[in-house]
């Protein structure tokens, strides 16, 4: 399904026709080449709870975005699925946090007719911009013009979808996000995130105490290079108890696949903590645009507590980021642990454009849109 747009126009690339994409060569296209090819041939192989959901290629000049597409399924994780981000895990498994039974048991009560209407409604038929299927997608560097013809074709290409983009936020990005706004996209609430400036943090009392905690523990940091197959094994398994067992399985279940294809290709930057020959802490992060997100973060949660394995696997990624000069999108959740660190807290939007389709679609996310609008003070307020 190649678009045939006049030259100078988008042009969008399905699994059938990506061969005769002539790839950008340039950094962002290389890397885009690297991770996506194999992504497109089989989203399960590398993201386990990938679903119903064909990745396909949006090139506008030489600039690559991925866009997935999507139907819904109960076990979609939330990177593809609007439904399981507001519903299943947002609407369902956070409340379980808040340690409050009843509470609990109440908004669980709401949640159902909710949940039944966002299903009638479709919700998850959406086409996603910029999805590279992890927990934040970094923009490239992009011209007003770009993306305003981008979302130009957008409607074109998928009459029957709601179009959004992920990830948009005023820190970094706030060109996407005014254009989108001007093309008349709604922002509507995702999450609050943090950002986290490297020279700052490596100023605070709490960067020196995590240097001082990373030589008492006697933690070799290992480039992702130097990790053997069972490693990456290891590195699955850390993910998973953090990532999945601790929070959520709605989260991204990157397989061994990934983690091989992040070595080999380095379409993720990996680093491990290992002693005495085991690894019990790994992250990976990529590069984009002048700054660095780290979709992939696990360690040992059965080892005590004091070993510092979090704050550790956070220190090396300030340590990388004040190496490469780069601002850290340091992703969602443990809001007073990066503050004491020099966090600083943004929200981060859905961008969402259903204009062009019937009343029944528009109206869920013109709800999610209300709801957000009431709640985003209070993101901005507290810092969790």
């Amino acid at each position: 399904m190649k678009s045939v747009s006049p030259e100078g126009s988008p042009l969008l690339y399905t699994r059938q026709d990506i061969s005769s994409l002539n790839w950008p060569s340039t950094t962002d296209g290389d890397y885009a080449r690297r991770y996506l090819l194999p992504i497109m041939e089989n989203p399960q192989r590398y993201i386990k709870n990938v679903y119903n959901t064909e990745v396909m290629l949006a090139k506008v000049d030489d600039v690559i975005l991925p866009i997935t597409v999507t139907d819904f399924h109960p076990e979609n994780t939330y990177t593809c699925s609007p439904y399981s981000h507001y519903v299943s895990y947002g609407g369902l498994e956070e409340v379980r946090h808040l340690n409050q039974p009843f509470l609990e048991w109440f908004i669980k009560l709401l949640m159902r007719p909710v949940a039944s209407y966002f299903r009638y409604s479709e919700l998850d038929r959406v086409a996603y911009v910029n999805n590279y299927l992890l927990s934040t997608n970094l923009y490239p560097s992009m011209t007003a013009a770009q993306l305003e013809v981008l979302c130009d074709a957008l409607p074109a290409w998928f009459p029957e979808r709601v179009i959004v983009f992920r990830s948009v936020d005023q820190r970094k990005n706030p060109l996407v996000y005014e254009v989108l706004l001007q093309k008349g996209f709604d922002m509507v609430l995702s999450r609050q995130v943090w950002y986290m400036d490297p020279l700052e943090a490596s100023r605070t009392r709490q960067y020196k105490e995590d240097a001082r905690v990373l030589r008492k523990h006697g933690y070799q940091v290992v480039d992702g290079k130097d990790l053997t197959d069972d490693e990456l094994c290891r590195a699955v398994d850390l993910y998973t108890m953090l990532y999945l067992e601790k929070y959520s399985y709605f989260n991204p279940q990157f397989t061994f696949e990934f983690l091989k294809l992040a070595r080999d290709e380095e379409v993720l930057y990996l680093r491990a903590l290992r002693r005495a020959g085991r690894v019990n802490g790994v992250m990976g992060f990529f590069i984009r645009n002048g700054s660095m997100t780290q979709p992939l973060f696990g360690y040992d949660t059965s080892l005590p507590q004091e070993e510092g394995l979090y704050r550790l696997l956070t220190l090396i990624t300030l340590q990388e980021g004040l190496q490469r000069n780069l601002l850290v999108h340091a992703s969602g959740g443990v809001g007073k642990f990066k503050k004491i660190r020099g966090g600083r807290s943004v929200i981060e939007y859905n961008a969402v454009f259903a204009k062009h389709l019937p009343r029944k679609r528009q109206m869920p996310w013109k709800l999610l849109k209300k709801i957000g609008d009431i709640v985003a003070p209070y993101f901005q307020e507290k810092d969790f």
